[in-house]
């Protein structure tokens, strides 16, 4: 028999089913801890953002160019989608040394708004579910932000960079939903990575922010970023793109703030603030609903 008995799917969509879930929680795991690294290193978190892009792309550049070359149509989606990622990694990993992990993995978490905000702005309008699940992540987001206010004002700024950050992965993955239909992984990662560590070089030479120089312990960390969080957590999830699509992406990251916080927990005694413990189940439901 080709299917399994009281099942409603064959076996073969069964495994098929396995297969995506179990990439899926390696690639939120992987990006997950990103944090942990971030805090472990002495590195700042540019550099670490620049050479986990730089060296995932050169990893991935055999196989993108045994893929052949991009077709000029898709050059300027990459493009966008490489510079969104860029500004994702250049606010968001220094948030986190800014912010509570709890605050920042969190109001990061809210792609999902921006994405619904951009399929309406398409033609796409959200469903009135969906407007209600924006409003419950605004007021999770206020909350967060207002706890940090009264307990460390410098948190703010922190809390800013994260939805920034925010921003930038939500253009990432919708731009990567429409070229995946079309570009293998390695063709769509490979330069998307290029011009994100371009973009990320650039912030760092702005900043005055180092790009070599750093201990044993932070280049360990370094090399745990790019084989962790950059190629088995957003190369597998921009793999994933082709088979779920950005929502569904987007969703599924919305775990992410419970690992990250959780490993930092562990780790580094670092116990979220009031404010993530009341406003992170807020933004969590609203974009849960979403």
């Amino acid at each position: 028999m080709s299917e399994a008995r009281g099942s409603t799917l064959p076996r073969y969509k069964q495994r098929g089913v396995a297969t995506t879930v179990m990439l899926l929680a390696i690639a939120i795991g992987s990006i997950a801890s990103s944090a942990l690294l971030v805090r472990w290193s002495n590195a700042p978190a540019l550099a670490m953002a620049f050479w986990r892009t730089l060296i995932g792309s050169l990893l991935l550049a055999p196989a993108a160019i045994r893929s052949g070359r991009v077709r000029e149509a898709n050059r300027f989606m990459l493009a966008v989608a490489g510079g969104a990622l860029g500004l994702h990694f250049s606010t968001w990993l220094p948030s986190l040394t800014m912010t509570s992990v709890a605050a920042s993995v969190t109001l990061v978490s809210t792609a999902p708004v921006f994405v619904a905000l951009m399929l309406w702005a398409g033609g796409k309008p959200p469903s009135a579910r969906t407007w209600g699940a924006i409003g419950l992540a605004v007021v999770g987001s206020s909350i967060i932000a207002g706890g940090d206010i009264l307990n460390s004002p410098g948190s703010l700024d922190g809390d800013l960079l994260a939805l920034i950050g925010s921003l930038g992965a939500a253009i990432y993955l919708l731009s990567g939903d429409r070229l995946r239909a079309t570009v293998t992984t390695a063709s769509y990662a490979a330069p998307t990575y290029a011009i994100a560590s371009g973009v990320i070089f650039v912030v760092a030479l702005l900043s005055g922010t180092p790009l070599i120089g750093f201990d044993a312990k932070s280049w360990i960390a370094i090399a745990g970023m790019i084989l962790g969080p950059q190629l088995g957590g957003h190369t597998v999830l921009n793999y994933l793109l082709g088979r779920l699509g950005s929502i569904t992406i987007s969703l599924a990251l919305l775990t992410e703030p419970v690992f990250a916080s959780a490993l930092v927990w562990v780790f580094f005694s670092e116990v979220p603030p009031i404010g993530a413990w009341l406003g992170s189940p807020v933004v969590l439901l609203g974009l849960g609903l979403a």
